[in-house]
């Protein structure tokens, strides 16, 4: 049996939009309810304009974050629709700068 190093830190983080069918009487609330039990959802939020739902999802790498919507996510009754964006790079968080800017020079081109 092979021992596998558990990464604590999250690698991915990635932002999910959903488009649900909503229930009667009870609207968006129970799906978003099951959604935001999953242990890789660190936030839900109702949201205006194509999609219902936007959900932050965390995992350790691209892959665990594509199988969660494949295998638990999309699946779901009641979710219509999904569209997953993987952060690439964080320059602002939470009112922080993160990084400053690099001002590199470009070489000049002339023919």
């Amino acid at each position: 049996m092979r021992k596998t190093a558990v990464n604590t830190s999250v690698a991915v983080r990635a932002l999910i939009e959903v488009s649900i069918v909503p229930q009667k009487d009870v609207g968006f609330d129970n799906v978003a309810q099951r959604i935001y039990e999953f242990p890789e959802v660190k936030s839900c939020y109702l949201v205006s304009g194509g999609y219902d739902l936007l959900v932050i999802v965390e995992g350790n790498n691209i892959q665990t974050v594509a199988d969660f919507v494949a295998a638990k996510l999309s699946s779901m009754p009641n979710v219509r629709q999904t569209a997953t964006h993987f952060l690439l790079r964080k320059y602002k968080e939470e009112g922080q700068i993160l990084k400053q800017p690099r001002h590199e020079r470009r070489q000049n081109i002339s023919y």
